[in-house]
């Protein structure tokens, strides 16, 4: 097999962007641009999406993601990765044509399921540009195209003062709160109990951005799908009763049937251990709350929540140290490290060491003027937490 040179990948680029649908995904002053050889793709992001990136027809873009379908693209580059490249992880082998330009080739195998996802793509340094190769599934695309888009304009928020964190928020009682906590703490479950309330706006039901704001902090929401769990969803009759009707749900829903069945047949200390879970978009999760998505707003409240299924009532725990403060919020800040597909990274300039002094500036800045407290509850406290959380705010507008 031949070398391949850097004229060579970026004809392979050209390509697809010559014979695919283009469209610019906008969000907060930042444009991406996708193009895609397959019908339809466009169409899906643009949904996964929506409520929050607008598609445009832009070609004044800060970087650019291409998505081939086709097989022999997806053969040729997985040949020049494993002829000439080398290893640079387990699942991953990359070859460098040069300094701006690589064919990376990555196998991820799932043992439990029993399957196999493979992948190349290629880095273009100038104008920041990767094509996704995937032979597999219109599902496994869907889900390799997505994470290269999000990841990428992810870190394009960064480069822009933002610093993400796994972390649910809204805008309720005139407050905006950022909600936090470690895996299943209930951080989903919390957000919706409070869109279940009037007054709310959903901000973000997974995914945050923090920056200082001058004044204060300011939040910027970021699209994702969000996850309940049977447990949860027994509380809010809204989805109980969409559940009974949706027929065009984006993603697969359990059906109504074997709903009624769990919940009839799970003692109630049970149900939230079940795996079984309903996955809305953000706009499905406010259009059933009829609600609407505010992108930006301050924080002016964290809740980190801890679940305690032994409570009867909920308690809400100020947190006035300065030093637990950084602890509690640290445990949801997603740095770099924690990021799929790290090649992308190459792309922009900062690195950990500089989100991790921009966070422990903002944090030093606002500890004195920003409230944090802990909620404890469980499934069976959700009234209380609300009423205990609707105080709170009220408060904090007092004092503003």
């Amino acid at each position: 097999m031949e070398h391949i040179t850097a004229d060579d990948l970026r004809r392979v680029v050209a390509d697809v962007a010559e014979t695919g649908t283009y469209g610019c995904f906008e969000y907060q002053g930042i444009a991406l641009g996708l193009y895609s050889d397959e019908a339809g793709l466009l169409d899906w992001f643009a949904e996964f999406f929506g409520g929050y990136f607008t598609v445009t027809s832009n070609h004044d873009t800060d970087a650019v993601v291409h998505s081939s379908q086709d097989p022999a693209v997806f053969e040729r580059l997985k040949g020049w990765a494993t002829a000439f490249g080398r290893p640079r992880s387990d699942d991953e082998t990359e070859y460098a044509v040069d300094a701006q330009h690589c064919v990376i080739y990555s196998r991820e195998v799932d043992e439990e399921k029993g399957t196999v996802e493979e992948n190349c793509f290629v880095l273009v340094q100038p104008g920041r540009s990767v094509l996704v190769a995937s032979p597999g599934t219109l599902e496994d695309r869907q889900k390799a195209v997505k994470r290269s888009v999000r990841n990428m304009m992810k870190l394009l928020m960064m480069e822009a003062g933002w610093l993400p964190f796994h972390s649910a928020a809204c805008r309720w009682n005139d407050t905006g709160i950022c909600i936090l906590g470690g895996k299943y703490a209930g951080k989903t479950s919390t957000l919706v109990n409070l869109l279940a309330h009037p007054g709310a706006r959903l901000v973000s039901n997974d995914t945050l951005f923090l920056r200082d704001g001058g004044a204060f902090i300011e939040g910027c929401g970021f699209p994702n799908k969000a996850g309940l769990r049977i447990g949860a969803l027994v509380a809010y009759p809204r989805l109980v009763d969409w559940i009974e009707k949706t027929t065009d749900s984006f993603y697969p829903q359990i059906d109504a049937t074997t709903f009624r069945d769990i919940v009839a047949t799970t003692p109630a200390d049970e149900l939230g251990r079940r795996s079984e879970k309903i996955v809305l978009l953000s706009t499905e999760l406010a259009e059933q709350f009829d609600i609407p998505i505010e992108h930006v707003t301050p924080i002016e409240l964290f809740l980190v929540v801890q679940f305690d299924p032994a409570l009867e009532q909920s308690r809400l725990v100020p947190v006035t140290d300065p030093r637990l403060m950084r602890e509690l919020l640290a445990v949801n800040f997603r740095s770099l490290a924690k990021e799929k597909q790290d090649f992308l990274q190459r792309f922009f300039a900062f690195d950990d060491d500089a989100l991790q002094a921009a966070l422990d500036a903002m944090l030093e800045k606002f500890s004195s003027t920003v409230a944090v407290h802990e909620l404890y509850q469980n499934a069976n406290t959700n009234e209380h937490s609300a009423e205990l959380v609707k105080r709170l705010t009220r408060q904090i507008r007092e004092h503003a």
